[in-house]
């Protein structure tokens, strides 16, 4: 019998060891899906603000420029919705950089204790990593719970047929 109670124990380790890779993987895609609806919302949030400003400075300048026909204010309007559009553009360019790592970490803080963080998992692509590991992590406690679950049953299916015969046998 202590056989069969180390192979259900081990079962029970087997399966424990599973489950935790299993949440850890339902945490780590839960990370990535806020990072990028965060960073996409703070991002186009973000762009359609320096949008905003830079219509308005656009239709200020052409008011002015209109108004006093080629004057100094007029120019001055331009040059600043210039600098607008070109930050603009490099916001639009650089998006995913600037805002999606930093939420990584974020949300990694959040779903991770201390104790049990992932090391180096504060970028998008450390976080992809993280959860190809966990998936092959999931893959081997499957296979190896699949051969316990195989073996134990194929260990104890002569004990099916002798407690059927003892009990025939007490019940006479």
């Amino acid at each position: 019998m202590s056989r069969l109670s180390h192979s259900t124990e081990t079962l029970g380790q087997e399966t424990k060891g599973y489950i935790d890779s299993q949440l850890d993987l339902v945490k780590l895609r839960s990370i990535k899906g806020l990072s990028q609806g965060t960073s996409a919302i703070v991002g186009l949030l973000l762009i359609f603000l320096i949008a905003g400003a830079l219509m308005t400075v656009l239709l200020l300048a052409l008011v002015l420029w209109l108004g006093e026909i080629l004057n100094s204010y007029a120019l001055a309007s331009l040059i600043v919705a210039g600098v607008l559009l070109v930050l603009l553009v490099l916001l639009f360019a650089r998006r995913r950089y600037l805002f999606r790592n930093s939420f990584v970490s974020m949300y990694a803080d959040v779903f991770f204790p201390e104790e049990a963080w992932p090391a180096g998992l504060d970028s998008m692509d450390s976080l992809d990593k993280a959860i190809d590991r966990t998936e092959s992590r999931i893959r081997k406690e499957k296979a190896g719970i699949s051969n316990l679950l195989f073996n134990g049953f194929r260990w104890t299916s002569w004990i099916i047929p002798v407690l059927r015969f003892l009990f025939k046998k007490l019940r006479k």
